[in-house]
């Protein structure tokens, strides 16, 4: 029977091939004994599997590199469909050919049985999806509501979209981050988040959250920032992953930094890397730095902004008396008092939103700033949760312009 192992078992597989290609010819010796331009000369190799071949929506498989010397033929693992047949498989039988596709596990039927049927993953990204179907199904599916976008893994994809107005950044539980751009209908492409997502592993990893100068830098999508700077000096980095993209180049001193000494750079002005909030944290850092090593223990008159990690202003600000919405300069856009009920939950989602759109039809916000729990769009309203997406919990999900007509959950 054809075996199926686990991803992560064929993970190891496909790490210690490419090991094996990588370090084994280094192994051998100078004369690269064991792979050579003729080495695959003669190697006769077996006809991929059909749907290997085909490669579509329905019959695909994963491409790996060879578990042969050298890597000579093409090696592909057919995706199984939900529903198929699939085994737990063995490990001491090489024979892998088979393996259940994207979003889709071995379920075991039968306890003490390695046999099982490939069957969807049960995550919290999937029962949102189940809920949506539900909810379709039963009529209480609002008109703005979008059914939830699952990675190969049953995850979180890193985006989230509100139809004609943004889409914006999630963590791997589905939970907003740093990260917006107006609405697109190629979100994946638009907002691959990554930048903003690794930041978020590494304030759980140290325990706190990052201020400039300590943290690679993002775009606005969060992207990575197409150039990093660390110590003062510069270099181009992969938009996606962060990664290099001119390894062997040399590092550019920030002061520098212009089109002619960094491919990347896109700024008009060279020798500009921090934006006004950055710049302004780290003026106020470096006097406060100075001071304390001169051995003043209390210094007082000391203000830093709130930055966001594309060095911009966070859309919440506050004093000793206010609380404020701002844009990505700094520039106040609504102001509540400290002392106001308001100020706790203000979170300027919504403020922001009306900038990043370039719709006319914008969202209506509250007095902090905050998405207003009722929205109209188009003659019709709708509840809307604090990041400006759709909730329905029982039918009507719309109502006419008479918004007292509806009923938002609390």
């Amino acid at each position: 029977m054809t075996v199926i192992f686990y991803k992560k078992i064929v993970t190891t597989m496909l790490l210690f091939a490419i090991l094996f290609c990588i370090f084994g010819p280094i192994l051998a010796g100078e004369d690269n004994i064991l792979c050579t331009e003729e080495t695959c000369k003669d190697i006769k190799c077996d006809e991929l599997p059909p749907k290997c071949q085909i490669q579509n929506a329905t019959h695909n498989g994963l491409i790996l590199p060879s578990m042969m010397t050298c890597n000579c033929c093409e090696y592909c693992l057919e995706n199984l469909n939900e529903g198929e047949e699939c085994s737990m498989g063995d490990i001491s039988n090489p024979d892998v050919t088979e393996i259940c596709g994207a979003g889709l596990y071995c379920k075991n039927t039968t306890p003490g049985e390695s046999d099982g049927i490939c069957s969807r993953m049960e995550t919290s990204c999937t029962k949102k999806q189940d809920d949506y179907d539900g909810k379709r199904e039963n009529g209480t599916l609002g008109y703005m509501e979008v059914r939830q976008d699952c990675d190969s893994e049953g995850e979180f994809v890193p985006y989230k979209c509100i139809p004609g107005e943004t889409c914006y950044c999630v963590d791997s539980t589905g939970n907003r981050i740093f990260g917006e751009a107006d609405f697109t209908s190629i979100p994946e492409s638009e907002l691959k988040c990554k930048c903003s997502r690794d930041y978020e592993e590494a304030v759980v990893i140290i325990g706190r959250e990052l201020n400039p100068g300590e943290i690679f830098k993002c775009s606005p999508n969060g992207d990575y920032y197409p150039v990093q700077c660390m110590d003062e000096k510069c270099f181009c980095v992969d938009t996606y992953d962060g990664v290099p993209t001119y390894p062997d180049a040399k590092e550019v001193n920030i002061t520098d930094i212009s089109k002619d000494t960094l491919k990347c750079y896109k700024n008009k002005e060279p020798g500009i890397f921090y934006e006004k909030c950055e710049s302004e944290y780290l003026e106020s850092y470096k006097a406060y730095k100075a001071l304390k090593d001169e051995g003043f223990s209390i210094m007082l008159g000391f203000t830093f902004p709130n930055c966001d990690i594309d060095g911009t202003y966070k859309s919440v600000q506050e004093n000793s008396t206010h609380k404020y919405c701002v844009d990505k300069e700094g520039s106040i856009l609504n102001a509540v008092l400290q002392t106001d009920s308001l100020a706790k939950t203000m979170d300027c989602k919504c403020a922001r939103a009306r900038l990043t759109m370039s719709s006319n039809e914008k969202p209506s916000c509250d007095a902090n700033g905050n998405y207003s729990q009722k929205q109209c769009r188009r003659g019709k309203c709708r509840c809307v949760d604090s990041d400006g997406n759709q909730v329905c919990k029982k039918a009507p999900c719309e109502v006419d312009q008479n918004k007292d007509k509806l009923t938002c959950p609390k």
